[in-house]
């Protein structure tokens, strides 16, 4: 992914030369334009266009990109920065309240005539209230004051709070939601770390970074009240403060310039902890069969190293910001102290100043600090973005036809398939017709795309050439709800929830009533298991059904499509688990069951698909023969060629218990 946009860059350079008047592409040697534009009349100008300019609109992009996944949330600003506002207001009143009230302990009398007309005003109002109260009165309203402030405070941070968890729940259900929309294609090229640490890490730093730019926005309204009141109480001091002060953020920003290549570094590591943690859990069986603990616990122990030493950078240099910002300010603060002393500023202003200038310092580092904290948050800003930006849903998703049920049955009409990458396609031009209350079998080597078929069937993907239709319409034009509402599938591994036998069945159908699922089990041959187990139906049955076994999975999966009541049943290897009893008796129920559904088998047993109404057999993407099973075996074709060795070993075992062999 990372080298598209440098082959773009050297295409658009390579145009440029190859546009540039009097000079030959071929001649230009590696590195010469850049030499050229250093030494160039316009290498200032061109250094910034080609510098500064990408840099100023990544930024950009990453406030763009930030705004847009606060939708919906952005309405909180307006009431966070009004809290912000009120509580400097406050602020700026017990800070205020400081020249008088040195002015009080510094003498009695108190000056109304001179200076700026706030301290005027400030004087005329303390000298209002009788000598003896005025100490009392100017510290209770600074008291009070302070007080206010802090309420206010606390409002406007638990408000922040409460943003901040609905904000990272919003993100993480509309992940988790794009994730399970998205075409099923796209999400099997996914790397399924890359999906993981997306919906469990880079979510929250994502949210982490908004609440930095809610923290900036917010801080605003504080940080002109302050200023306001710098300049009212000295405009020289305070355009003194702000020329120094403006280049703190440039040297912040010139210091922690790798915290956002740290950021992708991190978001790598990340996703490649997340991979190997889920690929160990799932191959957990395997690890402790071939004895190969240590080397996994060495392999996951060198990954997760590899995080926490990218994290240590980034947490190191993220973690400059503050101090650097704060020893800067206050030097800022002495030498603006050293100044007003030197032209004897009264001293009640000089420490109202002050005091300001000290106030004012903690929201300017905090800024600092969350404009430094966005740059190193930029990989999960953006990769949490590109989640959210990919495509919801296939097109036919958005069908208005709504399917109801099958009456008449499916036509497979010149159906090609190719997976993207793949040397050859998976089928190619099939076209056979399955009528409503049949069972079709579908049989054939491995890898001969019966297994793409169903997926085509079930609309995981589309087919690039020809069509599917149902009753005559192309299912493409069914919404996709209600198509697959219809249908029902078993798999040969079946996936079962780390739930109850209950809710494991109804999965399929949860408004199924008691009598309905009891039956499916019953059908599915999982009752008496079911019934035989500690707390029957409720039994919980652990992660992928480890507490029971294949085969019983196996049932369970298969009442679990049973009670869908399903016009297209898939059954794709879906009784390989069971033993030759329970096959026979699942066999016969199914009979029944499917005389009025299209039933489609795959499998590799004979048993599975002798009693099929037709068999459709496939090699390399193609069919290659059709027919019912005895047919095809007397017709000595690749199906004969499949099924005719088990076919004969089942005659002699049968003749033989005819005769009292054993």
């Amino acid at each position: 992914m990372r080298q598209g946009p440098r082959i773009l860059n050297r295409r658009s350079h390579s145009l440029r030369l190859e546009g540039s008047p009097g000079l030959r592409p071929e001649l230009i040697r590696p590195g010469a334009n850049a030499e050229a534009s250093r030494s160039g009349p316009g290498s200032g100008i061109n250094w910034l266009a080609g510098s500064l300019l990408p840099k100023a609109r990544q930024e950009l992009d990453v406030f763009r990109r930030l705004l847009k996944l606060a939708e919906g949330f952005s309405g909180y600003l307006l009431p966070m920065s009004a809290l912000a506002l009120l509580a400097s207001f406050f602020e700026g009143v017990s800070l205020a309240l400081i020249i008088p009230l040195v002015q009080i302990l510094d003498a009695p009398t108190l000056p109304t005539n001179q200076g700026h007309p706030l301290l005027q005003a400030l004087y005329a109002g303390a000298a209002a209230i009788p000598v003896e109260m005025r100490l009392v009165v100017v510290l209770a309203t600074m008291l009070g004051a302070i007080i206010v402030k802090s309420a206010i405070s606390y409002a406007n941070m638990a408000l922040l709070v409460v943003v901040y968890g609905r904000l990272s729940h919003t993100l993480r259900r509309e992940i988790f939601t794009r994730i399970l929309e998205r075409p099923l294609a796209e999400v099997e090229r996914e790397p399924s770390g890359r999906l993981l640490n997306i919906l469990n890490n880079e979510t929250w730093r994502a949210t982490d970074a908004l609440n930095h730019l809610f923290s900036i926005i917010t801080a605003v309204a504080p940080m002109v009240v302050l200023l306001a009141l710098l300049f009212l109480l000295s405009w020289r001091l305070s355009l003194v403060a702000l020329v120094f002060m403006a280049i703190i953020p440039p040297l912040v920003q010139l210091i922690t310039w790798r915290a956002k290549r740290l950021s992708t570094l991190s978001l790598d590591a990340n996703e490649a902890l997340a991979q190997r943690t889920w690929a160990t859990l799932n191959g957990v069986r395997i690890i402790h069969a071939f004895g190969r603990e240590t080397f996994e616990v060495a392999r996951f122990s060198q990954t997760s190293d590899k995080v926490r030493r990218l994290f240590l950078k980034w947490a190191l240099i993220s973690m400059t910001t503050g101090p650097i910002t704060e020893v800067l300010v206050t030097g800022v603060v002495a030498l603006l102290a050293f100044l007003a002393n030197a032209s004897h500023v009264n001293v009640g202003m000089l420490v109202a100043f002050l005091a300001i200038l000290y106030r004012l310092q903690p929201r300017l580092v905090g800024c600092v600090s969350s404009l430094a904290s966005l740059r190193g948050l930029h990989a999960p800003v953006m990769a949490v973005s590109k989640a959210l930006a990919a495509s919801p849903r296939p097109l036919s998703r958005n069908a208005k036809r709504q399917f109801l049920g099958l009456s008449k049955g499916l036509r497979f009409d010149s159906v090609s398939f190719c997976h993207e990458g793949a040397s050859r396609p998976e089928v190619t031009e099939v076209s056979f017709d399955a009528a409503h209350g049949n069972m079709i079998a579908l049989v054939g080597p491995s890898g001969a795309g019966k297994s793409t078929l169903l997926d085509l069937l079930l609309r995981f993907y589309e087919p690039q050439h020809g069509e599917i239709l149902a009753d005559g319409i192309p299912i493409s034009e069914f919404g996709l709800a209600s198509w697959r509402a219809r249908l029902a599938v078993v798999s040969q591994d079946p996936y079962i929830f780390d739930d109850t036998v209950r809710a494991n069945i109804l999965y399929g159908r949860p408004q199924a009533s008691e009598a309905d699922m009891v039956h499916a089990a019953v059908l599915s041959c999982a009752d008496d298991f079911i019934r035989e187990l500690p707390m029957g139906y409720d039994t919980k049955v652990g992660e992928r059904g480890t507490q029971i076994s294949g085969g019983q999975r196996q049932r369970l999966a298969l009442a679990r499509a049973l009670v869908r009541d399903p016009d297209i049943l898939i059954l794709d290897e879906a009784t390989n688990a069971l033993d030759t009893s329970t096959e026979r008796a699942f066999q016969e129920a199914l009979e029944h069951f499917a005389r009025h559904r299209l039933v489609f088998v795959v499998a590799h047993r004979l048993a599975t698909i002798e009693n099929a109404d037709r068999v459709v057999v496939l090699d390399a993407g193609r069919v290659v023969e059709t027919g019912t099973p005895r047919e095809l075996l007397a017709a000595g074709g690749p199906f004969s060629q499949l099924f005719l060795p088990q076919h004969l070993t089942a005659s002699n075992d049968s003749s033989g218990h005819r005769t009292g062999v054993t």
